[in-house]
């Protein structure tokens, strides 16, 4: 079967893992990729995105490919783009059925499924209902009883299945293929990499609250072995070049005994500098010393709140001041960077509160500071308690529903102090490299009406979230446009399905499509060879009748 994914802004690990099992079924799967940079959540820029998309192209290489699915994967901040390109695309190839998975139809399934450009929605992990799903459409059986898919039929009624058990163990999966990503220019020399499912903690404004509530028959936090990891590693490092991995697991380091085994084989046959992310109460003494073992060079702290009562009551976070405070003087002292994070405007919280986040990310010295928007996302603990205290309005929270806003950009409650949030949130990056004795303008600053000037420094303080990402995104960009334009007037699906049958586990015993496909590509490479001949003969013909061609008898 020929599958045809979405996705725009970055690489999804996600969506590199489908691709990869229904590769190993033996499926043709194709990416459409847009990088998103006129919307990159940080700074909407709606004038960029005429000159950074081009529907036409994304429309005609979709038309070109045929599909027999079209897959989206959906975070609430893209559902909007989602939902515009899912109408073309059903515009164009009308009896084409269309699936979204992801969080977002995850957590709001009756929602998305009554929109008219889905056919059908997945809930939870994809690899084995995509599976399922696609092996009953080349077997031309009914697929409506599919668990984890929610299904309309001919009817427009939707069968609501059960969820199946989470995927266990991790290393049962192939490895995320990041090739197609890597097609449209989306890697950068720091590649992305996950071994772990799933998020011990569930903090309330996170989506794994909602998450780990769904599965809470099961235990959906897994973590791949360190030979699958280190196998997967040495792979990227050799066919990408890599400068640095980025493990952007929820917490990274929470089991020791596995970082004793990682720390050990990453060094000996990976040994490029990576970045994490941990919490002030996993960043122990023996944590860190494994991390700096094996090669980490920095990491990503969530601190979230300076206020230690909006984290307590409002996050659920039992990190104290003096326990956030010790860790950072741990990673510092075992010669790691540190980058606190941040969020502003929740409820309850007032200018003393945010205050409070600067206050305490001077005691921290922060090598650089992330700081965000509290946004509410759909079921999460805390969206919920915004909603039923009247912090936010059931018609906000329908356009949150609908993708509108973003965590850099929208504070959506209703709060007294709503400019002050906007303002903290600008300026906590700027603040965290300023010299101390600047520090009181700065101050003066924040106390001003907000404005131009907030605008203004929020723009410098983008960048210094991650310097090092945004001077690697801004020399990427030209070369990211066009391997992307390039990509999307490209037809290189042949060679995709030759990689398909030399790598499948059932490459031997061919599927029905694969022997289709090749029948159907070398009836079409006939047709191409007789119509050239033709032209080449015509051409002759044409030739011989303006000139006259061979030996001349001269008379004697």
């Amino acid at each position: 079967m020929k599958v045809l994914f979405y996705y725009r802004g970055s690489e999804h690990i996600g969506v590199e893992s489908i691709m990869a099992y229904l590769k190993s079924k033996g499926h043709l799967v194709e990416l459409i990729y847009e990088p998103a940079l006129g919307d990159n959540g940080y700074i909407d820029i709606p004038s960029l995105n005429k000159f950074f998309y081009n529907d036409k192209l994304v429309i005609d290489k979709a038309v070109r490919f045929q599909p027999d699915l079209i897959a989206f994967s959906a975070i609430t901040n893209l559902y909007m783009a989602i939902k515009k390109l899912a109408r073309q695309f059903k515009k164009v190839l009308p009896d084409v059925p269309i699936i979204c998975g992801g969080i977002h139809p995850t957590s709001l399934p009756d929602e998305t499924i009554k929109q008219d450009c889905f056919d059908m929605i997945c809930l939870g992990e994809g690899e084995g209902a995509m599976e399922d799903l696609l092996q009953r459409m080349r077997e031309k059986r009914p697929y409506t009883d599919v668990k984890n898919l929610w299904v309309k039929d001919a009817t427009g009624y939707v069968h609501k299945n059960d969820k199946r058990p989470v995927i266990r163990p991790l290393e049962s999966l192939p490895r995320p293929d990041k090739a197609l990503f890597a097609k449209y220019g989306a890697l950068t020399s720091r590649i992305m990499i996950m071994t772990t499912r799933g998020c011990p903690f569930a903090c309330t404004f996170c989506v794994n609250s909602f998450r780990n509530a769904a599965y809470s028959g099961e235990v959906y936090l897994r973590q791949r072995t360190v030979p699958n990891i280190i196998e997967d590693l040495i792979d990227i490092k050799k066919t990408y070049k890599p400068k640095k991995f980025r493990f952007e697991d929820d917490v990274f380091a929470f089991n020791q005994k596995w970082l004793d085994e990682f720390k050990v084989e990453y060094r000996k046959h990976i040994n490029l500098p990576f970045h994490c992310y941990v919490t002030p109460s996993t960043a122990k003494d023996e944590v860190l010393k494994g991390l700096k073992d094996a090669g980490c060079e920095s990491v990503s702290m969530g601190v979230q709140s300076g206020s230690e009562k909006i984290r307590t009551m409002m996050l659920h976070r039992k990190h104290t001041d003096e326990l956030i405070i010790a860790a950072a003087k741990r990673i510092k002292k075992h010669g790691i960077r540190l980058q606190a994070e941040y969020i502003f405007g929740f409820p309850t919280e007032t200018p003393e509160d945010m205050w409070k986040s600067y206050e305490l990310n001077d005691k921290l010295d922060a090598y650089n500071t992330a700081s965000f928007i509290f946004y509410p996302y759909p079921k999460t603990a805390l969206a919920e308690y915004s909603l039923e205290n009247g912090y936010l309005t059931k018609e906000d929270y329908d356009k949150i529903k609908e993708g509108y806003g973003s965590y850099h950009t929208s504070c959506w409650l209703n709060l007294p102090y709503k400019d002050e949030v906007y303002k903290y949130n600008a300026m906590l990056p700027v603040w965290n490299v300023t010299p101390r004795f600047l520090k009181p303008l700065l101050k003066k600053i924040l106390k001003l009406k907000y404005g131009f000037i907030h605008k203004l420094i929020y723009m410098f303080s983008v960048p210094l979230i991650d310097f090092e990402e945004f001077v690697i995104r801004v020399k990427d960009m030209p070369r990211m446009i066009y391997q992307t334009r390039k990509a999307l007037k490209n037809d290189d699906w042949d060679k995709s399905y030759k990689d398909i049958v030399t790598s499948s586990p059932i490459a031997e015993i061919q599927s029905p499509d694969v022997i289709s496909f090749n029948k159907e590509k070398s009836k079409i490479d006939a047709e191409k060879l007789a119509i050239k001949k033709a032209e080449q003969a015509e051409k002759e013909k044409r030739r011989n009748s303006h000139f006259f061609h061979g030996k001349i008898n001269f008379p004697q």
